[in-house]
């Protein structure tokens, strides 16, 4: 029977009112903006520079004085075969603009005046700061072997034509900032050289010069800390002179202080942190006081939240994850609200190859991780050229979207490939994207239960499995005649060689240190290695690739190692030793990165198909080990052209 008119309208009616709150429940994606892989502005090396690796640091501010900051990027020499070539350096200026920055580059090459032979711009950085009070921007420029200071003016050309200041001394340059511990509103600067820590206050117009020594004591380390107390003098942590393996905090003095001082600091400090290393991070628990990063000895560096009063807790809340992929974490960095949640908690720390990013909430926990990562892979790729280590700057919103931006400069931490790199960045901040899902790769913090026991305990060496597949690679290189690599039969020929590289993790997952013997107990364990000029264990790894049929198809010739700790695996590993002549603590590993020389299997004319990678150490039972562990790994891997691709 048909259904009366009004009945059949009503249905239609309900059927469009249900479909459009169907369609109003379905999630709308998000309107971003999002965080950028891809770099808003970027400049790069230029590779015409043979001997020069853009981007070793970054530093913004407004050095021309026309109300837009600047960036002053530090170019450092390159390494060769693992050598620092002789090179002094360059500081290049690029001038902001209305939307990001000038790509042309205002540059000049640093001179330096220290007599020690390998003077050269190594380690060069680039600090900005105020030393004078006008209304430029002042620059810091420091290396191993010389601290020069720019002060700023209209002319971006012209600031670097000569420094006005230089510290004096020859010999090695450890640690340099720009710090005001007088409090008088003009950055002061805190050197250390050939262990003496040396303060310079800032005497703009004096007859002596811009910068006046004004104390000296003895110091193998120093950090800037910040005001923590308020008074406007910048504080500083020392080496505690009461307590082995501690820092201390000393208040900075200035005119007028109600505590008694020694020189530019207060004579006694006002708190000792058992740590190798501090470093204070803005309040993440609402009460008032910063947080602090704690470096100990068995390698961790840990978050600990502030108690009552400022102090630090003794107990860590979090601890940062170290991957072998990505070795020698750094201490995190302050970024404000970079994805835009309301929340300034953010902070980024770098590693050897990797940018890493963290936006935690209220409540900071173990739970933890990192919610990006530049680069976003998890492995390396094919054709990669060298690890990157990454200096941050934060220059506030440059694109307009309501964001923060981040500065990212990336210069080359290792041994070049092929030719120089290194880039600055500006990224786009903003939500984490939706893809991919996984955030990036850390490895969990947690204890290996390892039950040290020196007397009784031995030691047991194994390989990290996943660390070598997540560093399989194919590079092409060029090999001269007389290279090492070519000597030693690392490549089968000098010319252009097809290289499946990796990297080889080498654990000690016992309950007692692994220390080799030294050479006159056992010269037969030991070659000396003349490229290298020191002596290296013969015969410890064995490095093979077998095809489908399990048939060896070729040998890798990385016989010399020289092993000490390199990265912390566990909670309760011992505590980071340097063993003679060699050795690698419980709890430790030590990393051979793909970018050693000779850490490949030279597959120039090798068939495309599926082969297994063999790693093995110890394969000569150089120690007598606890045999928990395997002493090898395999790893099957496709090879097509110059990719390889890791399979199950």
């Amino acid at each position: 029977m048909p259904l009366p008119h009004r009945a059949l309208v009503a249905m239609s009616l309900l059927a469009l009112l249900g479909g459009c709150r169907d369609d109003d429940d379905e999630p709308k994606p998000p309107k971003g903006p999002f965080l950028s892989e891809t770099p808003l502005w970027q400049v790069t090396a230029d590779t015409s520079l043979a001997d020069e690796c853009f981007g070793s640091s970054v530093a913004l501010a407004d050095f021309n004085g026309d109300g837009r900051k600047d960036l002053a990027v530090g170019t450092e020499p390159c390494t060769v075969n693992f050598a620092v070539v002789d090179h002094p350096g360059r500081v290049s200026f690029f001038a902001g603009e209305e939307r990001f920055f000038s790509k042309q580059a205002v540059s000049a090459l640093m001179t330096w005046q220290n007599t020690h032979p390998q003077t050269r711009g190594q380690g060069l950085r680039t600090t900005a700061g105020n030393v004078n009070g006008d209304a430029f921007a002042d620059l810091l420029v420091t290396t191993r072997y010389g601290v020069s200071v720019f002060p700023g003016g209209p002319d971006l050309g012209a600031i670097l034509t000569e420094p006005a200041f230089r510290v004096p001394g020859n010999g090695l340059f450890s640690t340099t900032f720009l710090a005001d511990f007088n409090g008088d509103g003009l950055d002061d600067l805190v050197s250390i050289r050939a262990g003496m820590l040396s303060f310079y206050a800032s005497t703009p117009g004096a007859q002596g010069g811009p910068f006046t020594l004004v104390h000296s004591r003895p110091g193998f380390t120093v950090r800037d800390m910040g005001d923590t107390n308020g008074d406007g003098a910048v504080d500083l942590m020392l080496a505690s002179p009461e307590t082995e393996g501690a820092r201390a905090l000393y208040l900075g003095c200035k005119p007028g202080s109600s505590f008694a001082c020694e020189g530019p600091l207060s004579a006694a400090p006002v708190w000792t942190v058992v740590a190798s290393g501090v470093k204070l991070h803005p309040d993440l628990n609402d009460d008032g006081h910063p947080e602090a990063f704690l470096s100990t000895d068995n390698g961790m560096t840990s978050l600990h939240l502030s108690e009552a009063g400022g102090r630090i807790s003794s107990a860590p809340v979090w601890s940062i994850p170290q991957d072998p992929v990505f070795p020698s974490v750094s201490m995190p960095v302050a970024v404000g609200d970079l994805d835009g949640d309301g929340e300034r908690h953010d902070f980024v720390h770098d590693a050897v190859g990797r940018l890493f990013f963290y936006s935690p909430a209220k409540g900071v926990s173990e739970s933890l991780r990192p919610v990006w990562a530049w680069p976003r892979e998890d492995s390396i790729p094919d054709g990669y050229e060298v690890y990157r280590r990454y200096s941050v700057a934060m220059p506030g919103d440059m694109d307009g979207d309501g964001v923060d931006d981040l500065v990212v400069a990336a210069g080359a931490a290792g041994n070049l490939l092929n030719g120089p790199v290194g880039e600055v960045s500006v990224y786009g901040g903003g939500q984490v994207p939706k893809e991919p899902k996984a955030p990036p790769h850390a490895r969990p913090v947690a204890s290996c239960d390892l039950r040290r026991d020196s007397e009784n305990g031995k030691p047991d060496l194994t390989v990290d499995k996943d660390a070598v597949a997540r560093t399989l690679h194919v590079v092409r290189k060029t090999f001269a005649a007389d290279a090492c690599e070519v000597q030693e039969g690392c490549v089968a020929a000098p010319g252009e060689r097809r290289l499946l590289r990796f990297s080889t993790t080498i654990l000690n997952l016992g309950r007692a240190d692994a220390v080799f013997p030294p050479y006159d107990e056992r010269p037969d364990v030991y070659v000396f290695d003349e490229c290298h000029g020191h002596d290296h264990l013969q015969g410890f790894a064995g490095y093979e690739l077998r095809d489908a049929r399990g048939q060896q198809v070729l040998t890798g010739r990385k016989q010399g190692f020289a092993l000490l700790d390199t990265i912390s695996y566990c909670t309760d590993a011992a505590p980071e030793t340097f063993h003679d002549p060699m050795g690698i603590s419980a709890g430790w590993a030590d990393v051979y990165t793909f970018e050693v020389p000779c850490q490949w299997m030279d597959i120039t004319g090798l068939g495309d198909g599926a082969y297994t990678l063999r790693v093995g150490v110890d394969e000569s039972d150089i120690l007598e080990e606890e045999g928990v562990h395997p002493n090898e790994v395999f790893v099957r891997v496709r090879l097509e052209g110059d990719t390889a691709t890791v399979l199950p």
